[in-house]
């Protein structure tokens, strides 16, 4: 029995053992290095600390990636030529203030040309804001500063977003226009003829234009009979015939010796018409100045002021008489492109870059050449060669140390650095101004902002 025992004892201490799980391999259970079914994963997913790993940054960079560069900003090169020098640009900064606005800025702290740049680039498919003309306080006599004005524009509820003063004026009657000025699709002032001034315009879709422009104006009554129209809002020499419009004030500020003509579209208010090429007008009154002179303008409508041969034409009108009216310009190197395209303008003084090469100042349509070979504050609007940017650019002047003003052929090197292929030179020195979003962005050299007669605005529509 004992023996039974001791038999059935180690019959089951030899089954219990052999019930027991044996040992598990780690390898199968969690495969290591050295094991023959471990696999490494930086072979299915390398990820940083792999040495296969390939940093994605490196390959396509995109937003988030230390080394992105946003493709909607534009980049400067770290340097400039100026004049036959090539500058160090010691500070660069872009700012994207929104779909199609950057506000770019470059400094060249080089004593022997310190330069500091302000631009606005604006791209022109942007179709929620439209470039417009702005008249001193609607008036070609009124000077304003570009603050006044966006404080008159946002009080008549438009949002202005950038501006930049405009073309050259004189001293006659508290300054007027050099050149053609128009403010959406009305001629305020017209082409020069003594001394020809290109414009920068721009269409209903903001498309640019720059190039030299001539005058096309003229009446034709009844008996078709046509007279050309001399100038229109500008003083009435003797033997001029010109058209006054809402623009010149509320009278015609004319002398006694001659003929006005007060007319009312049939159509359309003048300012408001989308075109000025034979407008039917009737005649409201016919007055001989002798002793009186000065006729009133009512809004809406025109006056028809002659001396000498004008004078002799309009005296030959009645009242009730209907006329047609053209105010008209033309580009002369694409003469199709006129006033129904161009809808806003401001002259400039010269051309300076065309095409992507530098316009040389020439002494033949240049009467004043130390304006544009010196250096000085300089404001410039300039375009791509695809029309598809435009650039408002101001350089810093009258600065010592710190900014030495340019010529017109540096200044057009400046837009070439910024990226425009067309620029003109517009008014500068004291005038000088780029104001983005209600902010000054130029130091102006009078201590505060000029008062000028004109500027481009970039407005909300």
């Amino acid at each position: 029995m004992k023996k039974f025992n001791v038999f059935l004892y180690c019959f089951l201490i030899i089954v219990l053992a052999c019930s027991k799980d044996p040992k598990p391999d780690p390898c199968e259970t969690d495969p290591q290095p050295g094991c023959p079914n471990y696999v490494d994963p930086c072979e299915i997913d390398p990820q940083p600390g792999c040495p296969n790993y390939v940093d994605p940054c490196e390959i396509n960079p995109q937003p988030g990636c230390p080394n992105y560069v946003d493709p909607d900003i534009p980049v400067l090169n770290n340097t400039i030529t100026i004049g036959s020098v090539s500058y160090t640009v010691d500070s660069t900064y872009t700012k994207k203030i929104e779909d199609g606005f950057w506000y770019v800025f470059a400094q060249i702290k080089n004593t022997s040309k310190p330069l500091i740049i302000h631009s606005l680039r604006y791209e022109t498919g942007n179709s929620g804001y439209s470039i417009e003309t702005w008249v001193g306080k609607d008036s070609v006599t009124g000077k304003e500063t570009p603050q006044a004005m966006v404080a008159r524009y946002e009080q008549a509820g438009r949002e202005v977003r950038a501006v930049i003063n405009g073309g050259f004026y004189g001293v006659a009657e508290g300054g007027t226009p050099m050149s053609l000025e128009v403010m959406n699709g009305v001629m305020t002032f017209p082409p020069s003829s003594d001394e020809p001034q290109p414009i920068i315009g721009f269409d209903n879709k903001n498309r640019p234009y720059m190039d030299y422009v001539e005058l096309n104006a003229s009446v034709t009554d009844k008996d078709n009979r046509k007279f050309n129209i001399t100038s229109v809002n500008t003083t009435r020499w003797a033997d001029f015939f010109v058209l006054y419009n809402s623009f010149m004030g509320s009278r015609t500020k004319t002398n006694e010796w001659g003929t006005e003509v007060l007319c009312t579209p049939t159509m359309a208010q003048w300012e408001k018409l989308s075109s000025h090429i034979d407008v039917r007008c009737r005649i409201d009154a016919v007055e001989s100045q002798s002793g009186k002179g000065s006729m009133v303008i009512d809004k809406g409508k025109i006056v028809l002021s002659g001396h000498g041969t004008g004078n002799a034409y309009l005296s030959t009108l009645k009242q009730g008489d209907n006329i047609d009216v053209t105010v008209d310009f033309f580009l002369k190197s694409e003469p199709k492109i006129n006033s129904t395209v161009i809808r806003n303008v401001v002259s400039g003084y010269n051309i300076i870059l065309q095409g992507n090469s530098i316009i040389e100042p020439n002494p033949e349509q240049i009467p004043d050449m130390p304006l544009v070979l010196d250096s000085h504050p300089r404001s410039s609007v300039g375009f791509s060669a695809d029309s598809s940017y435009v650039f408002f650019t101001v350089v810093e002047g009258r600065r010592p140390g710190l900014a030495a003003g340019v010529s017109t052929k540096e200044l057009a090197q400046v837009m070439k650095y910024l990226g425009a292929a067309n620029a003109i030179n517009l008014d500068g020195g004291g005038s000088s101004c780029l104001m983005i979003d209600k902010e000054t962005k130029n130091y102006c050299t009078d201590g505060a902002q000029r008062a000028v007669i004109n500027g481009l605005a970039i407005i909300k529509k």
